[in-house]
């Protein structure tokens, strides 16, 4: 399987890789917002669910859910060890003592490294929020075709030269992992020994100038063929209409949000002391799941 084929959509057919670019792409922004939203960590969890269900709906191919899992479990591993770590707030409860304030050196320095028990909570609630991203932005990625997303944003009277380097600035992500492994094979061959063939950290400083001048060449034919073809000259025609249900899908999704905006904003309120009795049902409901 080649590093290209990883970040590259599937040609497995499915339901969701029928739909419309622009019902994908304004569910990843609403989802994007609902992320902001949610402070519940039970929400986040169920939301997150929800991707890996839309996942198996995809048909994700099963290499493809093994980096999905890397990307969860650096996310998760990466937000939960800093918060724990270096939590500031307060209160704050040490479950863990790894440097004492009286060790040398170090311990003036840092008074004390300890794991906290809210750090870990508020880092795993952080790294939900990134993980379940991630996990709806590779569906997207991967059950999509950018000429697809390009019509979308197009479609929504965004210019050309916008909407092509958003989609391009997308693509070149597998196109550069492609790259990247081409180098790094490269590399191993003119190794002179074995163990250097095995060796692939070794070769990392060394990538970066052909990885650069390969870039630099792929992105100057890009720009040559884009101009002769006059892309951005062109007058946009009539693509396909966007289907009712997926229409009427993605405004139930958007009211939702924005239910869900107000009520934040009015439980925020609560808290200041702008309290109303008519609102009671909100707040619970707010403090329960949001």
């Amino acid at each position: 399987m080649s590093y290209r084929q990883t970040f590259e959509g599937s040609d497995r057919p499915s339901c969701l890789s029928r739909l419309d670019g622009r019902t994908k792409l304004s569910i990843l922004f609403l989802y994007a917002i609902m992320m902001v939203l949610v402070d519940n960590g039970r929400t986040l969890f169920i939301l997150f669910t929800v991707t890996l269900i839309l996942h198996f709906l995809a048909k994700t191919p099963l290499y493809k859910w093994k980096i999905l899992a890397v990307f969860i479990l650096l996310g998760l591993w990466g937000s939960i060890s800093s918060q724990a770590l270096f939590f500031a707030q307060n209160p704050r409860t040490p479950l863990l003592m790894l440097i004492s304030p009286g060790f040398p050196v170090l311990g003036p320095l840092t008074k004390g490294l300890y794991i906290y028990k809210e750090g870990i909570i508020y880092g795993a609630i952080q790294g939900m929020r990134t993980v379940s991203m991630i996990s709806l932005g590779l569906l997207v990625c991967w059950t999509s075709d950018p000429r697809s997303l390009l019509k979308a944003l197009t479609s929504w009277h965004l210019s050309p030269q916008a909407s092509f380097m958003l989609i391009t600035a997308i693509r070149f992500f597998p196109i550069l992992a492609s790259e990247a492994g081409e180098v790094m094979t490269a590399l191993q061959l003119r190794s002179g020994t074995v163990k250097g063939r095995h060796q692939v950290l070794r070769h990392i400083p060394y990538m970066v100038k052909p990885l650069l001048a390969r870039c630099l060449r792929r992105a100057g034919t890009l720009s040559l063929s884009v101009t002769s073809r006059g892309l951005f000259l062109a007058k946009g025609k009539k693509g396909t209409p966007w289907r009712a249900g997926e229409k009427w899908a993605c405004a139930l999704c958007l009211l939702f949000t924005l239910f869900c905006g107000v009520s934040k904003i009015l439980y925020a309120l609560s808290l200041k002391g702008f309290y109303f009795g008519l609102f009671r049902v909100i707040y619970d409901w707010t403090k329960l799941y949001l």
